[in-house]
């Protein structure tokens, strides 16, 4: 093929990948009782609950079939394990999963892992039409954080009272000193 006759192709490729995309709006409205949450160096397992809602304005019933994750550490693992037995199987417009929340997914953190910020995004997979052609759309995203903190370290109660006993020693040694005076 000659060069000519690429250029034109090669200048609308350009184009129609560098034109704005409409954004994508979720169909279903996911929200986390709580999106972070902290927890102590050594905690294994963090719960996320939620509520899924479709807006009023859906043009039609969202079938949930399926979920898929991501994290941004290999250390920390999602686990999805009973989403669909607590999900609804259907949302039509303007329904929702009720007013109490459920477990969507729990993370589970090595006991070892180094304290800091880790998160991911779960998706909601479905469609509008029972799975003929959109079964796994997404329909939603939800981002999660957990901020690990250092274990905090309590003294032990012998500890303390040696402090306070140092403490008192050395105050009766100033007060000593200055009387002598």
């Amino acid at each position: 093929m000659c060069w000519k006759k690429l250029v034109p192709i090669a200048v609308a490729a350009l184009l129609a990948s560098a034109w704005p995309q409409p954004a994508r709006a979720d169909s279903l409205v996911v929200t986390l009782t709580e999106a972070t949450q902290t927890v102590v160096q050594g905690t294994t397992l963090v719960e996320f609950d939620a509520t899924i809602s479709a807006p009023s304005s859906n043009a039609a019933t969202d079938y949930i079939n399926s979920d898929s994750s991501t994290t941004n550490s290999m250390a920390i693992t999602v686990d999805t394990q009973d989403y669909l037995a607590n999900t609804p199987v259907s949302l039509d417009p303007g329904e929702s999963s009720g007013p109490t929340p459920f477990e969507l997914f729990t993370v589970t953190l090595p006991a070892d892992l180094a304290p800091g910020m880790y998160g991911g995004i779960v998706s909601i997979l479905g469609g509008a039409d029972n799975g003929a052609g959109t079964a796994f759309d997404d329909l939603a995203d939800v981002s999660f954080t957990v901020d690990v903190t250092s274990a905090v370290v309590t003294p032990e109660p012998m500890t303390l009272l040696l402090l306070a006993l140092g403490l008192a020693g050395l105050a009766a040694l100033r007060n000593r000193r200055i009387l002598s005076r």
